[in-house]
């Protein structure tokens, strides 16, 4: 069984780092270390504003470690087919968790050590704790996620004892004391608390050995996990792993109909009824943007909220363009006499619609945000000027590439 899972595991991560690279392309690298450089300078200059003692630092680190300590799941790797084949072996299921939980518990460490360091910053400001009080946050938050882990593997026996199974207690409201103990001074005792429950969930687990295994349970948990890691990769590229599902949505019909049913229309009918309904791309399309407006909102500047902008504006544009072959495997769309400039003008309409209302959205959120109209004006001009870039010069370039 620990075979098994170093194989799976070693097939799982070609196909995350397949993704990956899909993802993490030039344009997207670059744009991201602007990102990523905008906001440590905001975090930056937002730290020099704040004065050391602040009623409201303790609630935040709180609640901000509780989030940091969900990161993280444990990834069985199960597939549909093992409550088949793999019930013979299910004395031995044991040693396959045990690999599957140093995996994930590795992987927990580094999310929890990243998200402490990145906060350490504001809790010398505002907070000046020592050196071992911080240590000992630290020591308490990984031993909170090693009981998490223990309940994770509790949850996949057939275990009657509902108390256990209650995710909240563990995960929410035991974690949220232990931390409240903690960072209002009292690090050792919040230590010791995270210690006696890591401690109390291993005994626990480890007394339900003769359970049988709760196969579907475990399945059913692991399929959700990986539609989760599925979903993110499909904010940025297509995963066949997730099939869109087409809707009605009577709704937009009044949108719908702005488009003139016309021969130079046939491919904008196609490709805008399309978009609509479409799970995968509306869906995309959608997430994208209102994932952008929530940002803008809490950006503060001159240039961060412009350059957050352009780069939501890029990512909705690149991952709308695979939606130009989305009807090639229909053969009726083969037989339009519709040239293919006509085509492409028609894609490229839809784009310049699509990215434009986006544009307008943003703008709105940057000039909520700001309260600046300079700002705002800079914000309309660099918007407006990627849109006729990306729709006039950028998408047939790509379109014809991939010919």
């Amino acid at each position: 069984m620990n075979n098994l899972y170093r194989q799976r595991l070693s097939s799982h991560l070609k196909e995350m780092f397949k993704y990956l690279r899909l993802v993490f392309n030039d344009h997207f690298v670059f744009a991201l270390l602007i990102f990523i450089g905008g906001l440590g300078y905001a975090y930056s200059n937002g730290l020099k504003e704040l004065q050391p003692n602040l009623w409201w630092a303790k609630p935040v680190i709180v609640v901000v470690l509780l989030l940091v300590l969900q990161l993280g799941r444990f990834a069985t790797l199960f597939q549909d087919a093992d409550v088949v084949f793999l019930l013979p072996k299910e004395a031995e299921v044991r040693q396959y968790l045990r690999g599957a939980r140093t995996y994930s518990e590795g992987l927990a460490v580094v999310y929890e050590l990243f998200g402490m360091f990145v906060l350490l910053p504001f809790v010398q400001v505002t907070d000046a704790m020592s050196v071992f009080d911080l240590a000992l946050i630290a020591v308490a938050q990984l031993l909170m996620k090693d009981s998490l882990f223990s309940l994770a593997i509790i949850r996949r026996f057939q275990v009657k004892a509902a108390w256990l199974k209650e995710s909240f207690w563990f995960k929410w409201a035991v974690p949220l004391v232990i931390l409240l103990v903690s960072v209002y001074g009292l690090p050792v005792i919040g230590t010791v608390l995270a210690l006696v429950l890591a401690v109390s969930l291993r005994v626990a687990d480890r007394r339900y050995d003769a359970v049988p295994f709760d196969w579907w349970q475990a399945i059913t948990l692991e399929n959700n996990r990986m539609m989760g890691v599925y979903r993110f990769f499909n904010l940025f590229t297509n995963v066949p792993m997730l099939k869109g599902v087409a809707k009605r949505r009577r709704y937009l019909d009044w949108l719908l109909n702005i488009v003139k049913i016309t021969p130079r229309n046939t491919y904008l009918y196609l490709y805008s009824h399309g978009i609509v309904r479409s799970g995968e791309f509306s869906g995309l399309y959608t997430r994208l943007t209102i994932l952008g407006m929530i940002l803008l909102y809490f950006v503060r500047g001159t240039w961060l909220p412009v350059a957050l902008a352009v780069l939501f504006l890029y990512l909705i544009g690149f991952q709308l363009i695979p939606f130009y072959w989305q009807f090639d495997d229909i053969v009726f769309t083969h037989l339009y006499p519709i040239a293919e400039k006509q085509r492409v003008n028609s894609f490229r309409r839809l784009m310049f619609s699509l990215t434009g209302i986006t544009a307008c959205l943003f703008l709105v959120m940057v000039v909520i945000a700001n309260q600046d109209w300079q700002v705002g004006l800079i914000a309309l001009v660099v918007e407006g000027v990627e849109v006729v870039l990306m729709v006039q010069y950028y998408l047939p370039l790509r379109l014809k590439k991939k010919k």
